[in-house]
């Protein structure tokens, strides 16, 4: 006799699929996606396996969705506000202030707030994270010390991604390059930096580059935003992509250079893109505050135009990257909300754009930082979210407070509003 499924969603609206649906859960995997209403030939057919589970949720026509990806998060930057409020809220003010406030981290001072975004993260229905891990020479190791004991106590509940992270340049901050190695050497899962903060960036990217390939880690890169005169990067990554081999391995944050281009330009990067199976995050949280800050009329949005991209074949996700801190002040950790943010900065009103948003922080935000078939289909892990909502329209219209968080097939986190009127 076949053992009972750990869980069982009925009643269930998943995208792709007409009507209410049964999701069945074995050994961390779903094993079952079928018609929770069903003709007298299916029901004859079910098995006793298919029939009954160890818990069974009724999701009751709610939206279940594969868990929330954020690809671009800075944990041991989340909730520096609170140490040192913004004075002018410029970009030159976020990067003077926190470099100087990076001499107080401690590794308990980065695992307080680091596990706050955490909770939240696991609460919201996020199931993966990549989060930045800087080196520099003030800094040294300390983030890595911090963040790598929480990427083993929350991997129950959560995959946490460490992408060692140069944000200060490399060329010109003696001794970086060896404790990037050596961050990898303890423990690092992807290797990243900030190109334009280094005055040689081409030998900035080479560098991270050579690191990857010593320890065949995949890469993000911070890179090419509006504000910048300079020539964009992007043309020399994506040569080097193909070059050392490292198609669908690099993924780009921020970009918002690309927002500025003519069609046949942006026309142009999209087909590079594509051929380096190279990833684009946009951060509107970020870049909607800190770009086009020089414009004096017709301010530009300064997002990456991520909906053209895809339109191009381009892999495109969304992301956080930053909590209430100097580059920042605002935010939680909700990936929904980005997906609600982007909608409205790059007017993407329809069902079907709705569908993409979504899709940028779940099944695409999954496939730029390396985690394949995150989807809800048979044979896949079963990472999900229930939603209070029936569409996703309406979860992108008001990221829903109630949420279900499902990891490896366990039930992680509830959240359900409490609503009294007098």
């Amino acid at each position: 006799m076949k053992p009972l499924p750990n869980l069982k969603i009925e009643n269930a609206i998943v995208i792709g699929y007409e009507g209410p649906h049964t999701i069945t859960i074995q050994n961390q995997f779903i094993t079952d996606v079928s018609p929770s209403i069903k003709t007298p030939a299916q029901t004859t057919a079910q098995t006793t396996a298919q029939t009954t589970a160890q818990t069974t949720i009724n999701a009751g026509g709610k939206l279940v969705i594969p868990g929330l990806i954020d690809p671009h998060l800075h944990l041991d930057k989340a909730f520096l506000l609170e140490q040192y409020p913004a004075q002018k809220g410029t970009f030159q003010e976020a990067l003077e202030e926190t470099f100087r406030l990076k001499s107080g981290f401690t590794i308990e001072d980065i695992q307080t707030r680091a596990k706050r975004v955490l909770d939240n993260a696991i609460a919201f229905g996020v199931s993966a994270i990549r989060s930045h891990v800087e080196v520099d020479p003030v800094l040294q190791l300390t983030s890595i010390k911090a963040l790598l004991p929480l990427k083993q106590a929350y991997a129950q509940r959560l995959t946490l991604q460490l992408a060692i992270f140069a944000q200060e340049g490399i060329t010109n901050q003696p001794g970086t390059e060896a404790m990037l190695r050596e961050t990898m050497s303890m423990g690092g899962d992807v290797i990243g930096s900030a190109p334009y903060t280094d005055p040689n960036p081409q030998q900035n990217i080479r560098i991270v580059f050579d690191i990857a390939q010593q320890f065949n880690c995949d890469i993000d890169f911070h890179l090419d935003f509006l504000d910048d005169d300079a020539p964009l990067l992007l043309p020399f990554v994506a040569q080097e992509t193909i070059r050392r081999g490292w198609q669908h391995r690099v993924c780009l944050g921020h970009m918002t250079r690309l927002a500025g281009l003519l069609p046949a330009e942006l026309q142009a990067m999209g087909t590079l893109l594509r051929e380096a199976g190279i990833s684009i995050l946009a951060l509107p949280a970020s870049d909607l505050y800190m770009m086009a800050r020089q414009d004096t009329h017709n301010v530009r949005r300064g997002v990456a135009p991520v909906d053209r991209l895809m339109a191009m074949g381009v892999n495109c996700a969304i992301a956080t990257n930053n909590i209430q801190n100097l580059f920042t002040p605002f935010g939680d950790g909700d990936p929904l909300k980005i997906c609600t943010l982007i909608a409205q900065a790059l007017q993407l009103g329809t069902t079907a754009h709705h569908q993409q948003c979504l899709a940028m922080a779940t099944t695409q935000a999954a496939q730029a930082i390396g985690i394949h078939q995150h989807s809800i289909a048979p044979g896949n892990i079963a990472d999900l979210v229930i939603l209070s909502a029936q569409s996703v329209s309406e979860a992108i219209g008001a990221a829903p407070i109630d949420r279900t968080t499902i990891k490896n097939g366990q039930i992680v986190a509830q959240t359900h509003l409490q609503r009294t009127l007098t």
